[in-house]
């Protein structure tokens, strides 16, 4: 008989990348029911691809490890990884195809995996979305419980990008939606799950859209834990803002359609003439994005570092994040770490405090936007109020490790 939540329960869990830096099979092992991390590439400091691995290629691998998990719990194939990567490359394979490809072969690779290893006494098994189907399948013959991990809003989110993309249609972009076969692989993955853990109430709201049923989702948020040197940052606003003191602007993270980069564009655009500076910080898959600037004060940096992110928010006066659709938006709490006021959508995590830690938007639209920064150009003051309302974020990995081994029970969600 299978296992329910909040008994003595141990999970193996299945990913494939550093998601997250593995904050599931770490919290999981904080509270100590993780019984085995099955994953494509693991490398500990030392080891023989470490050692070989410099440059971007060196920094990437630095990532594919992490201290807090003991490698006799980790099961890992950096060979077959390596050589599926080298093959995609050889043939060219990019885009949505690629990422098609990748999901199938490591779904296959993991679900033989897990049946050779046995998972010891796991009886939960965890795997993130739009991978899951086959081991999801093998889950249920054993007797396990599956709890599905969904990084986005599903099929919705593409709904409504599919909308943006045809509305800006002078953007070319390289978005393209899931295709149907795609997302019934995924509907078969929540038949399959027992339980589906989202990130936010958006994520939660367009699952049930699409039909999950809503007994199963669960709404965990991301943990976060501020740096060491944010934590005694102290936020100066200036007293009006000028042409030589710009109200500071900053958008990190990717500049894409889904984000709102357009409507941040035009909104800029429609400013040009006031003491605004907008900052765009990420990578973007739209051709030659600089060319819609036009007279707008916007500045561009598509390459950073994760050291040069922070130097951006401690820089900035209000951080925009006028997404029309995310799984949460880590990036809310990256700048909050910061004590910087935020602007931002209602489709993403609740991390904004309307009226008291920052604003949220009633639509994404330039119109908005440019509501909250003219009340804000009005009266400098409120960045403060903001500012100093802010508390840290206090979701951590012990905190998500006893949401997970008691899945299915109304336990309130602190952050």
């Amino acid at each position: 008989m299978m296992n329910e939540p909040g008994n003595s329960s141990t999970w193996c869990c299945i990913q494939a990348g550093h998601r997250e830096q593995y904050a599931i099979p770490r919290a999981l092992q904080r509270v100590g029911a993780l019984d085995r991390l099955i994953t494509d590439l693991w490398i500990p400091p030392g080891s023989a691809l470490a050692r070989i691995a410099v440059g971007r290629l060196g920094r990437r691998m630095n990532d594919r490890f992490h201290r807090d998990l003991p490698i006799g719990k980790v099961a890992a194939f950096p060979g077959r990884a390596l050589a599926w990567e080298a093959f995609a490359v050889v043939r060219r394979w990019q885009g949505a195809r690629r990422v098609l490809a990748r999901n199938d072969w490591w779904s296959l690779l993991a679900a033989r995996a897990l049946r050779q290893s046995g998972v010891g006494e796991a009886r939960y098994l965890f795997s993130y979305c739009y991978e899951a189907r086959a081991l999801f399948t093998g889950a249920h013959k054993a007797g396990w419980i599956p709890v599905l991990g969904q990084i986005d809003p599903g099929p919705e989110e593409d709904r409504k990008v599919g909308a943006v993309v045809r509305r800006w249609s002078d953007y070319r972009t390289s978005f393209e939606p899931g295709t149907s076969a795609y997302y019934e692989n995924w509907r078969q993955e929540c038949r399959l799950a027992r339980h589906i853990v989202v990130n936010s109430e958006w994520s939660r709201l367009a699952l049930e859209k699409t039909g999950i049923e809503s007994e199963k989702i669960e709404v965990i948020p991301l943990v976060y834990v501020p740096p060491p040197e944010a934590k005694n940052w102290q936020r100066n606003f200036p007293d009006k803002f000028s042409v030589v003191r710009p109200l500071r602007v900053l958008f990190l993270g990717q500049c894409i359609l889904r984000k709102g980069i357009a409507e941040t564009i035009e909104a800029a655009l429609k400013l040009s003439d006031r003491p605004v500076e907008f900052t765009f910080v990420g990578n973007t898959d739209i051709a030659n994005l600089a060319s819609h600037f036009g007279r707008a004060r916007i500045r561009h940096f598509p390459r950073i570092s994760r050291a040069e992110c922070q130097e951006f928010y401690k820089s900035s006066d209000v951080f925009l994040f006028p997404t029309h659709s995310d799984g949460f938006g880590l990036t809310q709490l990256e700048a909050q770490a910061w004590r910087l006021p935020i602007i931002a959508s209602r489709f993403c995590g609740e991390v904004v405090n309307d009226g008291v830690t920052g604003w949220i938007l009633p639509e994404v639209s330039s119109e908005a936007i440019i509501a909250s920064l003219e009340q804000i150009l009005a009266s400098p003051a409120l960045l403060a109020d903001r500012s100093a309302a802010i508390v840290p974020w206090s979701f951590d990995l012990e905190q998500l490790g006893r949401r997970l081994v008691n899945l299915g029970k109304p336990v309130p969600i602190h952050a």
